[in-house]
């Protein structure tokens, strides 16, 4: 498409620097060649200084949004031609909606909450494809139309990412897509102008206090994604504090559900819930008829986060008989409640659980498997630090328990240890810097019919320590040890944030 029809009628660009563009980006490092780069002000500098990275990594053009001045005109050394144009609200939302059509066309549920929006939405995805129906995930897991996901920065991209990939999915004939809705996305703005079928909120829990400051800016970040006309219908937890205040919102769409345990009024409700090793079974209430659920997952957090897809799924139209049929087949994602095995050490689950919360449900859900439960985690650098003892308080629900890095980013890891430790009730905590060594120690010091969880990393590949991102697996120390994945204790994800 070409520049002029992108900007067009607000702002002329000549036909001798008319370019043909293939993709609008606001960070050079995702310019490609044909691209046009929109250099514009973010959280810490403006994208000027990046021009002449955007132009190096291809862009075929720069628009540059100022806030002062009128329109005006150069080119860089390598004939690149630079826009400077007044900033007005919405432009770049509207050069978005030009160049990519498609996302128009594609049914959009979007999931918030502080733990569970990579399971709901892998779920969604696997829903549909049991249902021969296409869906495209954004989020924490990777991008891309369901099973091929690569990898990504953020749970939820950039807008222009955003934008992108929806319309790439589109033009693959993909009738739905997922997307993990951060709180961090909705502040800054990354999923405007998208108008969502369906929103569903997992749950709001302590996280991410560095940056919203207070539980209560934290939950109207979060918020945002329901009112207003973002959604067209909502699918809220009511088991969840923050989701009863949601739902008693007058400006939540009409026609919205419910979803809860038999203990709320919801309009989705699970009951009589029976757990095995193998899994779990339980009774659902919905307006679309009751039906009992079948799950090979563990956790009754799960059946919340099952429950919530089919309703998110059943009220854009899709059979309900069908959906529940559809979840007996339902697989955890990657890295979470992975067990790994070594016929001669105590089994291991590796969990990607990093709030309070969250490591609270994983063990609650491995606390019948086991009579002895050894637990490693940590807690990361430069994040809320006021969560840090509360995950202290959640992990003495374990028998022994390891302290150990887990992403110390650019801050002392004796400081985490340190806030950790403000609980009087970790004296009896291993504080061990060296991951693997920790792990090791945890296997070596448990029962051989004991379980050791490793929480906090789950799927991550690396550590990032001073800025720098070093390669690190916990799968890998466990393959190392002699340890085999043995499929997966199938409790699927309560905790991205």
């Amino acid at each position: 498409m070409k520049l002029s029809h992108i900007v067009a009628p607000d702002t002329y660009i000549p036909p001798e620097w008319d370019r043909d563009i293939l993709n609008i980006h606001a960070d050079s490092r995702d310019i490609s060649t044909g691209d046009l780069f929109i250099a514009r002000a973010g959280l810490d500098d403006h994208g000027e200084k990046y021009i002449e990275c955007a132009v190096e990594n291809g862009a075929v053009a720069v628009i540059e949004i100022v806030t002062e001045g009128a329109f005006s005109f150069r080119c860089t050394d390598k004939g690149v031609p630079v826009f400077s144009v007044p900033q007005e609200e919405g432009q770049q939302l509207k050069w978005l909606k030009t160049r990519y059509l498609g996302v128009q066309k594609i049914k959009l549920i979007g999931v918030t909450g502080t733990n569970g929006k990579s399971s709901v939405t892998q779920y969604v995805a696997q829903l549909l494809s049991e249902l021969n129906e296409s869906c495209g995930i954004l989020g924490t897991l990777g991008n891309g139309v369901w099973p091929a996901l690569e990898a990504t920065r953020n749970t939820t991209p950039d807008i222009c990412l955003t934008y992108q990939y929806l319309n790439e999915m589109q033009q693959r004939d993909t009738g739905f897509a997922a997307i993990e809705v951060s709180s961090h996305g909705l502040h800054q703005n990354r999923v405007s102008g998208l108008d969502f079928d369906v929103a569903v909120l997992t749950n709001v829990s302590q996280d991410h206090l560095d940056y919203h400051g207070t539980m209560d800016e934290y939950f109207a970040a979060k918020a945002k994604l329901f009112l207003n006309g973002c959604c067209r219908v909502a699918v809220v937890n009511i088991d969840d504090e923050y989701g009863v205040k949601l739902w008693n919102n007058d400006q939540l769409p009409t026609g919205s559900v419910s979803v809860g345990s038999d203990q709320t009024p919801a309009n989705v409700r699970y009951s009589n819930i029976s757990m095995s090793s193998k899994g779990m079974v339980a009774d659902l209430t919905s307006p679309w008829g009751v039906a009992t659920l079948n799950l090979s997952l563990l956790g009754a957090f799960n059946i919340a986060n099952v429950a919530a897809a089919i309703a998110a799924l059943a009220l854009q139209g899709l059979d309900f008989s069908a959906l529940v049929k559809a979840a007996s087949k339902l697989q955890p994602v990657d890295g979470r409640m992975a067990l790994y095995v070594n016929n001669e050490l105590p089994k291991t689950v590796v969990d990607f659980a990093h709030t309070p919360d969250a490591l609270e449900n994983v063990l609650l859900a491995i606390k019948p498997l086991a009579q002895t439960i050894s637990l490693v985690f940590g807690c990361g650098g430069d994040r809320d630090r006021s969560k840090r003892p509360l995950m202290a308080v959640a992990a003495m629900m374990a028998d022994s328990v390891w302290v150990t890095d887990d992403n110390p980013r650019s801050e002392s890891p004796e400081q985490i240890f340190a806030d950790i430790a403000q609980h009087e009730n970790t004296k009896n905590f291993i504080f061990q810097h060296d991951r693997a060594a920790a792990i090791a120690e945890a296997i070596a010091a448990t029962p051989k019919d004991g379980i050791v969880i490793i929480a906090g990393k789950g799927h991550e590949t690396y550590q990032e320590i001073n800025g720098e991102r070093i390669e690190y697996s916990d799968e890998t120390v466990l393959l190392n040890a002699g340890y085999q994945k043995a499929g997966l204790i199938k409790a699927g994800d309560h905790h991205v944030a």
